[in-house]
């Protein structure tokens, strides 16, 4: 078996140095996970992981526009082994948890044993991308300023390069967890410092931490300071997204807090949380959406809607609501008819390029289907696409 994936790993090595003779831009070596971390011991390389998924708009314009760029290609060629993995399907699953992804595109680097050396989060583009590559050719990767965190965790220096580049690998529980060390050192009127109220509206966002309460108690003196509009939209925005949090994902599976979040609610009325019927309002969204629960996630969505929550729905909005119906599990007739009527809302309200309301009319007609629409309705669907389509050929035609 060994000498086999020795064989395999030689023909890889070929194939790899083949490619880089043969193309501009970054070469992405195809195999399993396995085969790629022996191919990069055998190359003595670190391995890139692009970390995409199909539907992901920003992954494919780094595939597009930055990846195909020499100056790219030069850097992460010598240096990497390069690696593209739709995490949503094979060992992408598996590698999506080992790395913590939460979001897409995200850009792993890892060494030849799978251990992970630097993690970025978004789509930079050309020379924002090589700069984050060369702190890893360097060793001053998230990695290697955590080892530095670690063995001085008074410096705040450190600290502060520790959290940005944490901020930037969205790894929310390890912010929270520095934070968390931190201010047990800060007491009281000191968290009113400017330096502390900066971590604060920057990176705290555990409601749950005795300085947040703190903060949330003295927001007055906060806002006398750093302003009232800013202090009250950090509260709101910490108190939502740990709302939210009682809807996760592990192993592929949603999962739902219900116990924690009827306890949360306790906590922001005790606390007199400003805006917290709005926050209860929209996670109570997201659960239904969980839960596959079409009937009250309809009829969640529409009440938020009449209570002004979303204020003017826009295309994105109606898209995403309908998206959840399309990909959920169990959903009715009923559902996808109104999941129609959301994406000809998003069709109505949209402000961009003629290309995202193809997308829209496309996603509409995948739903007529399920919703099985007479096919007089689908072929107009059909006749206004194709009729979007020539405008947009005829576009493209003029610019050219």
């Amino acid at each position: 078996m060994k000498q086999f994936i020795s064989f395999l790993v030689a023909c890889l090595i070929i194939v790899n140095m083949q490619a880089q003779n043969d193309t501009v831009g970054i070469v992405f070596a195809h195999g399993s996970w396995e085969q790629i971390k022996a191919l990069a011991k055998a190359e003595d390389k670190s391995i890139f992981i692009d970390c995409y998924t199909e539907w992901c708009g920003p992954c494919k314009m780094l595939s597009k526009k930055v990846f195909p760029q020499k100056e790219v290609g030069d850097l992460f060629n010598a240096h990497f082994i390069n690696y593209k993995v739709d995490m949503e399907k094979g060992e992408g699953i598996m590698l999506k948890e080992k790395f913590n992804v939460r979001a897409f595109p995200t850009l792993v680097w890892v060494d030849a044993d799978g251990n992970e050396l630097h993690k970025s989060v978004g789509a930079p583009k050309a020379q924002a991308l090589i700069d984050i590559a060369q702190l890893v050719v360097d060793g001053k990767g998230l990695a290697d300023l955590e080892r530095k965190y670690l063995l001085n965790k008074e410096d705040t220096t450190t600290m502060n390069t520790y959290l940005k580049a944490l901020a930037n690998a969205y790894e929310k529980d390890k912010i929270q967890g520095v934070l968390a060390e931190y201010f047990k050192k800060v007491k009281g009127t000191e968290l009113l410092d400017e330096y502390n109220y900066n971590l604060i509206h920057n990176y705290l966002s555990d409601v749950a931490l005795p300085a947040f309460l703190w903060f949330d108690e003295h927001k007055e003196e906060f806002a006398n300071r750093y302003g009232k509009e800013k202090v009250e939209r950090k509260l709101y925005q910490s108190y939502l997204g740990y709302g939210h949090s009682f809807v996760s994902k592990k192993d592929g599976q949603t999962m739902v807090d219900s116990a924690g979040f009827r306890k949360y609610k306790l906590l922001l009325n005790e606390r007199r949380v400003e805006g917290r019927e709005k926050i209860v309002a929209f996670v109570e969204e997201s659960i239904c959406r969980a839960n596959n629960n079409w009937d009250a996630y309809i009829a969640k969505v529409k009440s938020n809607i009449e209570a002004g929550y979303h204020g003017q729905p826009n295309a994105f909005l109606y898209y995403n609501w309908a998206k959840a119906i399309e990909k959920g599990t169990d959903a009715k007739i009923r559902h996808y008819q109104q999941a129609v009527q959301w994406m000809e809302d998003a069709f109505t309200a949209s402000q961009w390029p003629l290309k995202n309301n193809i997308v829209y009319l496309n996603e509409k007609v995948k739903l007529l289907e399920l919703a099985k629409a007479d096919q007089s309705i689908l072929d107009s669907e059909k006749e206004r696409i194709e009729t979007l389509k020539q405008k947009v050929a005829d576009e493209n035609a003029k610019k050219n």
